[in-house]
């Protein structure tokens, strides 16, 4: 049942994300990016749009990199935005499968 409920969730979300992102925003990066943190996908474009394409929200440096990637990095980062913007996950097992 898991595997099922697992399977209807990545496919609607694909669908979601190529009907809403079909056209990759100006200046992007990849649509998605597979953190090295763990197997956590990360929607670039989506946060990009959301985001009114101002990278210097999470890129402070130039070259498109995120500087000393890692878990506090991650975790800083993202979670506080998550919150501030009441949007996206901040809990452990919402990213952490």
């Amino acid at each position: 049942m898991k595997k099922i409920l697992l399977l209807a969730v990545l496919l609607s979300n694909t669908m979601v994300y190529s009907a809403v992102f079909a056209a990759a925003p100006k200046g992007s990066g990849p649509e998605v990016i597979n953190l090295k943190t763990g197997l956590v996908p990360f929607p670039h474009w989506k946060h990009q749009i959301s985001n009114n394409s101002e990278c210097f929200n999470c890129h402070k440096a130039e070259g498109g990199k995120i500087g000393d990637w890692g878990k506090e990095t991650a975790h800083d980062l993202c979670i506080s935005c998550h919150d501030l913007n009441e949007k996206g996950p901040v809990e452990c097992k919402q990213c952490h499968k």
